[in-house]
């Protein structure tokens, strides 16, 4: 799986996963100030999962229908520290849990997800 991480995950997040293996490029690095809705195109060229803190990814994938990328994981959860982050994405990339083609919620208690519509 690759992942593109927005401009609210902080790069030495990225950057730890980036060292761990994770395939993952940041959004700050690549396309910074861009709005979401090129974030999202981005991830969908390049086959990417969109990490995210931002719910308007939900509005634009199933309210305004943009295409759809390779999954979103949406962070519902606190973000106490670039610790905290890495801790609980790394959990949520190990956990087992489909992430292609799903966009998935994931608080402190639960992760669930539901398909996405491929364009």
């Amino acid at each position: 799986m690759r992942f593109l991480a927005n401009e609210n995950i902080p790069l030495e997040v990225v950057k730890t996963l980036a060292a761990e293996g994770v395939e993952i490029s940041s959004a700050t690095l690549v396309c910074r100030g861009a709005p979401d809705r090129q974030v999202l195109e981005l991830a969908t060229r390049e086959n990417r999962i969109v990490l995210t803190f931002d719910k308007d990814y939900g509005y634009l994938v199933f309210r305004k229908r943009q295409p759809a990328p390779a999954g979103v994981v949406l962070l519902r959860f606190p973000p106490r520290s670039v610790e905290y982050i890495h801790d609980r994405l790394s959990r949520i990339l190990a956990g087992g849990w489909p992430l292609s083609g799903r966009f998935t919620v994931a608080s402190e208690t639960r992760v669930r997800s539901i398909p996405l519509k491929q364009s």
